[in-house]
């Protein structure tokens, strides 16, 4: 490595792992879009088998941009351990930033072969098997670069002091922020240890020295570009497989098309950010307005993610609480909404094209510093997303449309369980104020999967049947677990509460 490319100073590290941050935050929302695009049933042109791969990809595809969000909070906890803040700030679709010198166009774009030869150049490993492989999978990308987009970047005038600090993949990105940490050393990390967030995802790590800090950097590369060796399960590997499987099935069937004809990055209105050419505008009525409660949930949901990682005086109990919530939103409130919104009408300047999730950010997301200000936000704003939900349940407009009123339905229900348990006041120990709001969405529908003890979480009678169990199972983090985790001591012991007063109901 040059040593006009290396990473020398705190600064340095502080500003390429913000670059990760907005990178890996991108990433999600891009993947994520491709796979809410993809079909759903067989009434969509597609066989029973056709829908079986898709179904297989989409899985696949969400698991990456978990990852992605994983890497997230891992670059937040690298951030904060040597002085920084967690970053989630990012740009809005289609960018034009390109993150030094990987010059590929960052858009939502629905599933199809040009989207995944971008996603596998995304995550293109800097080391192969072979020199041929290295130069093939080189000379491949190089040939997907975007044109328009280099052509506009051409254009642009040139920084009055450039960044010196260049990278051609991710994986150079986080080869340059690894070195930096082992250059520097163990004086970085000045943040308070406490500071570090953990348990939001399985493989969290919490960053408090070097080895712990280069762990994490490991991790993000492994499961990214898979080096230092190839590996199977590595995004570059998956995407690499879709897209194998993809075209081996348009071999079979010419027609087969797997995804929604979306369009390619919607929005509600230009941004002062959106300064390259591709920003499509829905015009649609019905799809403007469940686009607007997706806009609406995803701001609270990173608002709620960045209160987690920024968080001052919670305690053990109020972090679980940020915690399921986020936990919570993704699968019960922004998937369903963006899986409805692929299924509308785009506008009548797209005939015959389908609304996507934009994904749109009106503002930086910002720290709400004050913890009792934050908390009181965050209920009021996911119970005035509620309350539009059911507005437009009722509305005449989604008559014709059942798909979209029951994610309607869902996302309603969940936003009002969750905006309950965000509250500075300590919850009701009866079944209706307090009890039932322990369950999440997400526990509720684990436990209702179990072969061995089936329990509905959601139904007082079912709780009250098998409450000996359940407590039994939260205390002693028993099978079969919930999937966020062991509870806090405060909530055991509300439980316990309320079994001992013999389940109060109101």
């Amino acid at each position: 490595m040059s040593t006009d490319n290396q990473v020398k100073t705190r600064e340095d590290l502080l500003y390429l792992l913000s670059q990760a941050a907005e990178l890996e935050h991108s990433l999600a929302c891009q993947y994520l879009c491709s796979a809410f695009s993809l079909k759903e049933f067989t009434n969509e042109a597609v066989s029973q088998a056709q829908l079986n791969k898709i179904n297989r990809w989409r899985r696949t595809i969400n698991e990456i941009a978990v990852e992605e969000m994983l890497h997230l909070a891992l670059a937040s906890n690298l951030l904060t351990a040597i002085g920084g803040a967690p970053y989630f700030r990012r740009a809005n679709f289609p960018q034009a930033k390109t993150y030094t010198s990987l010059k590929l166009s960052f858009k939502l774009a629905p599933f199809n072969e040009n989207t995944l030869n971008r996603y596998i150049c995304f995550e293109l490993p800097n080391n192969f098997d072979t020199e041929e492989q290295k130069a093939s999978w080189n000379q491949f990308c190089q040939r997907i670069k975007d044109e328009e987009l280099l052509r506009l970047l051409a254009a642009l005038p040139q920084p009055l002091v450039p960044r010196k600090l260049e990278y051609n993949t991710i994986g150079e990105l986080y080869g340059l922020i690894r070195q930096g940490f082992q250059t520097i050393g163990q004086k970085l990390f000045i943040g308070s240890p406490k500071a570090q967030a953990t348990g939001i995802f399985k493989k969290m790590i919490q960053v408090k020295d070097l080895d712990s800090a280069i762990k994490a950097i490991d991790l993000i590369i492994m499961q990214g570009e898979g080096s230092p060796a190839q590996r199977d399960d590595s995004h570059f590997a998956k995407f690499t497989k879709i897209r194998e499987e993809y075209l081996a099935e348009l071999q079979n069937d010419p027609n087969f098309q797997p995804a929604r004809p979306v369009i390619e990055n919607p929005l509600l209105s230009l941004q002062q950010d959106n300064t390259t050419p591709g920003a499509n505008i829905i015009t649609d009525t019905l799809s403007r307005d469940v686009v607007e409660i997706f806009v609406a949930l995803y701001e609270v949901m990173l608002q709620i993610l960045l209160r987690f990682f920024a968080h001052t005086e919670e305690n053990e109990e109020q972090m679980y609480v940020l915690k399921s919530a986020f936990i919570n939103l993704m699968p019960f409130g922004v998937s369903p909404l963006a899986k409805a919104i692929t299924q509308l009408p785009a506008g009548d300047k797209f005939p015959g094209m389908n609304a996507g999730p934009s994904f749109e950010v009106y503002a930086d997301v910002q720290l709400l510093p004050q913890m009792s200000s934050a908390w009181i936000f965050f209920q009021e704003r996911l119970q005035e997303i509620a309350q539009a939900c059911d507005a437009l349940i009722n509305d005449s407009r989604t008559q014709s449309y059942p798909q979209v009123q029951q994610a309607l339905t869902e996302v309603s229900a969940t936003l009002k369980n969750i905006a309950h348990t965000i509250s500075l006041e300590p919850n009701g120990g009866t079944w209706t104020n307090g009890i039932s709001q322990l369950f999440s969405p997400m526990d509720v529908a684990h436990m209702r999967r179990q072969p061995f003890f089936p329990v509905n979480l959601g139904d007082y009678e079912d709780v009250k049947s098998n409450a000996d169990a359940i407590l039994d199972t939260v205390s002693f983090n028993r099978m079969p677990k919930l999937p966020e985790g062991p509870w806090t001591e405060a909530r055991i012991n509300l439980f316990k509460q309320w079994k001992d007063s013999n389940f109060p109901y109101l």
